[in-house]
């Protein structure tokens, strides 16, 4: 069971390049906000920090890349009136092997940054002990034409799709997995040349209570047809959000609990 008195929410983002954004999407708004706060990923001793791009666990590279889940996260603050909190790790070119189980090196560390950040003194104070979304964008390495990424990877739809099943399964195993814990997949660059493991969403791989998959319609790219741009990445938050309404069921504002 999920603590309804908690005071803010939690929420996980991980995949791959499109997830951590490209550096070279630098376009679109950069938004901040007092209630969004994001972990260091410094293991036990991390802390907490005004989510801000160009700082972990966002893209430090270039100008300050974009990122989805900085959207989301701000549009979902102003939404609840309640803080929000960001444990993020996302990998340029990682295969969905490395985020199969608790053993694969990606989905291994998220996991172990998440369990320190419910330890953290802000999350207790806050009662928070659970996971309310998890956002996800990943599997352009897994594409059988992604001969720019090092072997091991999965290029077949069944074995992606049993991998994914795994990493589902793990997470829905962790402690700070609830029930009602929302899943939001980001659909790959359409008719982008690594766009192939789209076939996996169309065929309703997500189709849970609390699972979406945001379209990637209508969005530009970096100019490679592989990875979006700023604004694509701003927009592509903001369909993570809506989708975040639409499984939640929230449709209006409620009081903010910051005098404001």
């Amino acid at each position: 069971m999920t603590d309804r008195r908690a005071q803010g929410r939690l929420v996980l983002f991980g995949g791959q390049s499109n997830m951590l954004g490209h550096r070279l999407a630098t376009e679109g708004d950069k938004p901040t906000s007092p209630y969004v706060l994001a972990w260091d990923n410094s293991g036990p001793g991390g802390r907490w920090h005004p989510a801000e791009l160009g700082r972990a666990p966002f893209n430090p590279v270039g100008e300050r890349p974009n990122n989805a889940a900085l959207h989301f996260a701000v549009r979902l603050a102003e939404r609840t009136g309640e803080p929000v909190y960001l444990v993020g790790h996302a990998v340029n070119g990682s295969s969905i092997l490395s985020w199969q189980d608790e053993t694969a090196d990606n989905l291994g560390r998220l996991i172990l940054e998440c369990t320190h950040a419910l330890t953290s003194d802000e999350l207790r104070s806050a009662g928070i002990d659970h996971v309310d979304t998890m956002l996800w964008h990943q599997g352009e390495t897994d594409e059988p034409g992604a001969t720019m990424v090092p072997w091991p990877r999965l290029t077949t739809l069944a074995d992606y799709r049993a991998a994914f099943g795994r990493m589902r399964a793990t997470l829905a195993r962790q402690p700070w997995w609830a029930d009602d814990t929302r899943f939001i997949a980001g659909e790959l660059v359409r008719d982008g040349w690594l766009s192939q493991r789209n076939d996996f969403y169309t065929a309703g791989a997500l189709n849970g209570p609390y699972d979406a998959v945001v379209s990637s319609e209508g969005l530009d790219h970096t100019g490679d047809a592989a990875h979006f741009d700023g604004r694509a990445l701003q927009t592509l938050g903001e369909r993570m959000f809506d989708a975040w309404v639409a499984l939640t069921g929230v449709r209006s504002p409620r009081r903010a609990r910051h005098g404001g």
